[in-house]
């Protein structure tokens, strides 16, 4: 079974996925897999993948630009399967970021990957990858959504995007096979997820990609701004800045600056 550049029966049978619904072009994957979420008559976890987003959402207000090429797709886990409370989902973020830096970094070895907290891949100082998670209304359920730039050449994308983002073509100059990318990091974010439950193993091995360790950050939290040097994380995920006045636990916020 075929559709487009994807080989869904391979990705089924490979990616160790219990569903899997493909729509050619949808707005926003994250959209359609939380209309998803309270179907009793699906199994988890459930693959929504498309071969063209139109209107890919980031954190807030933000959006995200995909052309050809790029890998979008969002993942509806049971948050239960592995006895996850709900305090500790923020984590998803970082434990998907993590598999996709830990995946590409195998498919592409001189790669530069890094990861910016709480959601973003890096790739030579550029974004490569965002992630956002959300809870549905369904008790229990937790989406991940993905956009991975692949082989969508940054030539295409919008002027203001060009000097701040690339994609894994760009930068290896060659193109991947799609289907072999998407399989190594869904069956590596199941991996990570399902360990969560040793926090201080992601943020050891999360440290180990942190681009911004010793870096002087600014950091929106809520209404509150924070400036000082990123410690890097906790054993929560939590970031950790040493500022003027001590060292801050960021539990969530956006970093706005980093030098």
């Amino acid at each position: 079974m075929e559709s487009s550049c994807f080989n869904l029966a391979q990705i089924a049978a490979e990616s160790g996925i219990a569903g899997l619904e493909f729509q050619p072009e949808v707005a926003s994957t994250n959209d359609r897999a939380l209309s998803l979420a309270g179907d009793e008559q699906r199994r988890w976890p459930l693959l929504v993948l498309t071969a063209r987003q139109t209107g890919g959402r980031g954190r807030g207000a933000n959006q995200w630009w995909s052309g050809n090429g790029a890998l979008t797709f969002s993942l509806v886990v049971d948050a239960a399967v592995w006895a996850l409370p709900a305090e500790r989902w923020p984590q998803m973020a970082l434990a998907s970021g993590l598999a996709v830096c830990e995946t590409l970094q195998g498919l592409y070895p001189p790669g530069v990957f890094g990861l910016k907290w709480p959601n973003d891949v890096y790739l030579s100082g550029r974004k490569l990858c965002g992630i956002l998670v959300e809870a549905p209304a369904h008790r229990g359920r937790v989406v991940i959504g993905v956009g991975i730039n692949v082989n969508n050449s940054f030539a295409a994308a919008p002027a203001e995007l060009q000097q701040s983002a690339t994609s894994l073509c760009d930068t290896a100059g060659v193109e991947f096979d799609l289907n072999e990318v998407l399989i190594g990091v869904v069956r590596q974010m199941l991996v990570r997820l399902a360990g969560l439950r040793s926090a201080q193993t992601l943020a050891a091995d999360f440290s180990s990609y942190c681009m911004l360790t010793g870096r002087t950050v600014q950091i929106e939290a809520g209404r509150q701004r924070v400036a000082g040097r990123c410690q890097g994380i906790d054993g929560e995920g939590s970031l950790l800045v040493q500022t003027p006045v001590g060292l801050q636990r960021i539990v969530s916020g956006s970093v706005i600056s980093w030098d």
